[in-house]
């Protein structure tokens, strides 16, 4: 039996050699082209992920050959507008490689622009040359790569979905084993409860189905069952964010029959999501009727007596807000599984067979706008600008050695380096050194006595063998992609149909990148610096500015608001949290002795805390606008959304806030009094239904948790030093 790890390397390195052979063989100059196609293809988490890469290298390279017959054509004679243009055009491109789904045709759509260019020498048959022989030899890479990895060892995306999903169950049972370990043993919940960590999972799981639809026909043929699958998972995680709310205000013990009812609950979903663990795993499901979703009541339905009102606490209210929100989890989470049964195609006749899912519920938003407007792109593209710009003067005002080759080789690597987060331009031009000696040396002391074509590719193969075999490890992709690329580029001369073997060319290569690599070095490190405490920094005050600017909607009441606006869609908060928790990961704090990582990380928890409790408070907020429209609700939540604003503008407490809590709690406090039925002469029956007073209750609870979370946000930031960042060191 093959060993696993050797697998990939096998694979990766017979596509490569056949790409390179069969352009040999059909005579074609530059076989490397083909080989690059190959190592960015296999430099994918699953095979759906490679053919979706593959499609998109192949439409880039149509529509770079389209922009560059369009620059040539309109502009060759005018160099001031042909810059200008290709600048702009290079700009979009890397603004636009920031989109997670379609990113990668961009970055090839500049690169294939940028080369066409520069190797037609702006003349038109030549031009034309060399963009019909990029389209060959992409066509030829993403033919071969296909057909290995589809004939030998072929494996699905289907099973990166499915496994994704168990470790996403397995997580959500274990979550419920300690709620019902806690709820046992304290009949309260001493920490929010969370019966899922589905927030950095579902991008993933919206990523790796859509890539699977690319080899998958189950998942192909079944997309928009998927798809309702993603939106069930959102509303479960939004849910949750709701729980969280109602379990943090239920701090003292609960009653006896309260607790069971609770347990009840908690153990009707940890059998639900081991029938879904069941699902995944192929095994059918014994009994599903046995866990229909039921109602959850947590106070009795008769008002109470007078008698009882001083047994009453001011927790009950949470309490209800509890047993309702528990409610809709029994119900969403039944037709969660409903829906995985019909995907698993294991619904069976009997007891066994979970029923359809009552209603298609619809995600309450998507965590990555696709078209939102990006900063961090839009960084990117200017710092790819100036590398350009940079390398254009180079190649104009200095007599640099290979002409517009710094052109090419500044667009491509400005492209790519840049749009790496928290790359360090330094080890990455360490590790291109490295691997361009290593593959020199085999170039000149080598290659020069391979005289057959059979020599040549075994050259190949055991090369490309032994850089996938050895750095097999996921955080050494980079090194497995730099290695094979250097493998092929350094070595182009030999590939041609009369082998050419120039070090001479080979080292002007490597001193060009030397340069770009400097370039790229000084402009990340000065416009909008690339470092990680800079990025830290940097995504904190967009996190704050994201914030502001989705509080200032609800700033003035619904009456008061333009009938018509456009509104510019913007990065999700939840987004700059992720990259700053990415960033913290990257500091060296060595630097900073004065800085405690342990306590900075507390600013990123409560940074995500903030998120949820504001997605969930305008969740909140969207339900009450369609069962009540009270107008002093209104006014009272429009000038409490202004105050949170101050705060965020000012990174003070404002004291009006105060005032406005105030009037809040009192506001609370009357509305738990009518609801749990300790007060039936309240003046509120007169102007509000119940379904009014509830939906009020529980935007103004989310509105309180929601202030609770910035103010203690803001005194994190201010207590831990985070400004000490600012003051970074800086060394070559």
């Amino acid at each position: 039996m093959l060993n696993q790890r050797c697998i990939l390397p096998l694979k990766v390195a017979l596509a490569l050699t056949l790409a390179i052979v069969s352009a040999l063989w059909l005579g074609w100059e530059r076989p490397y082209w083909a080989g690059f196609a190959v190592v960015v293809m296999a430099a994918t988490e699953t095979s759906g992920h490679s053919l979706k890469k593959g499609r998109h290298r192949l439409v880039g390279t149509l529509l770079g050959v389209l922009a560059a017959f369009l620059l040539v054509g309109l502009f060759a004679q005018q160099p001031l507008p042909f810059l200008a243009c290709y600048s702009l055009f290079a700009a979009l491109c890397v603004y636009l490689q920031g989109n997670p789904r379609n990113g990668y045709m961009w970055t090839i759509c500049l690169m294939v622009c940028s080369l066409v260019v520069v190797m037609g020498k702006l003349l038109p048959e030549q031009t034309f040359s060399v963009a019909v022989l990029r389209l060959q030899e992409t066509v030829l890479g993403i033919v071969c790569f296909t057909l290995v990895f589809s004939l030998l060892w072929p494996t699905s995306s289907h099973r990166t979905v499915i496994a994704t999903l168990k470790l996403y169950f397995d997580n959500q049972s274990k979550q419920l084993q300690i709620a019902m370990a806690e709820l046992n043993d304290h009949n309260t919940f001493t920490k929010a409860l969370t019966l899922s960590d589905s927030l950095k999972q579902l991008t993933r799981l919206e990523d790796l189905i859509y890539a699977a639809s690319a080899d998958s026909y189950h998942i192909a043929h079944d997309y928009p069952k998927w798809q309702t699958l993603l939106s069930q998972l959102n509303r479960w995680a939004l849910l949750c964010g709701h729980l969280a709310e109602a379990s943090a205000l239920t701090s003292e013990k609960m009653a006896p029959e309260q607790c069971a009812v609770i347990a009840s609950l908690l153990e009707r979903l940890s059998s639900r999501a081991q029938d879904a663990l069941a699902l995944l795993e192929g095994r059918a499901v014994i009994d599903g009727r046995s866990r229909l979703p039921q109602n959850v009541a947590l106070l009795p339905s008769k008002p109470l007596d007078n008698e009882k009102a001083g047994s009453i606490d001011d927790h009950h209210g949470a309490t209800m807000m509890l047993g309702s929100l528990l409610t809709k989890i029994d119900q969403l989470q039944y037709d969660l599984v409903a829906t995985l049964s019909e995907l698993t195609a294991q619904s069976h006749q009997g007891n066994a067979k979970y029923n359809q899912p009552h209603q298609a519920v619809s995600a309450p938003g998507s965590f990555t706008a696709r078209w939102a407007f990006r900063p961090d792109s839009a960084v990117a593209a200017l710092k790819a600008c100036l590398v350009i710009w940079v390398c254009i003067a180079l190649w104009l005002y200095v007599p640099m050695p290979g002409g517009a080759m710094i052109v090419l080789l500044g667009a491509i690597f400005s492209c790519v380096v840049l749009s790496l987060p928290f790359a360090s331009v330094k080890a990455l031009s360490f590790s291109m050194f490295g691997w361009s000696l290593f593959v020199l040396a085999q170039y000149v002391l080598l290659m020069p006595m391979l005289t057959e074509i059979w020599q040549l590719s075994a050259f190949y193969f055991i090369n490309a063998f032994g850089i996938w075999y050895v750095f097999c490890r996921p955080q050494q992709a980079l090194q497995r992609m730099l290695g094979t690329q250097l493998l092929i580029m350094m070595t182009s001369g030999a590939m041609q149909l009369t082998p050419v073997y120039d070090i001479q060319s080979a080292l002007l290569q490597l001193m060009l990148i030397g340069i770009v690599m400097l370039i790229i070095f000084w402009v990340n490190h000065t416009v909008f610096s690339g470092t990680p405490e800079s990025v830290f920094l940097r995504e904190l005050g967009r996190l704050r500015t994201g914030l502001k600017l989705d509080l200032q909607q609800f700033t003035k009441p619904k009456h008061q608001q333009a009938g018509h606006s456009i509104v510019l869609k913007r990065q999700d908060p939840l987004r700059s949290v992720a990259m700053a928790e990415t960033a913290i990961s990257r500091i060296n704090w060595q630097a900073y002795p004065e800085l405690e990582p342990a306590k900075v990380g507390t600013v990123i928890t409560g940074a995500y805390k903030a998120c949820l409790l504001y997605r969930a408070f305008e969740d909140n907020y969207r339900h009450w606008q369609t069962a009540s429209q009270h107008r002093a609700i209104e006014a009272l939540i429009a000038k409490i959304t202004q105050s949170l604003v101050a705060i965020l503008e000012e990174s003070t407490v404002n004291p009006t806030l105060t005032e406005h809590q105030y009037q809040l709690d009192r506001l609370l406090f009357e509305l738990q009094r009518y609801l749990i039925g300790l007060d039936r002469e309240s003046i509120l029956q007169f102007s509000l239904s119940a379904d009014d007073v509830d939906a009020s209750y529980r935007l103004l609870i989310s509105l309180q948790l929601l202030i609770d979370s910035f103010k203690t946000l803001i005194i994190n930031v201010q207590h831990n030093h985070i400004h000490q960042l600012r003051l970074q060191p800086f060394a070559i």
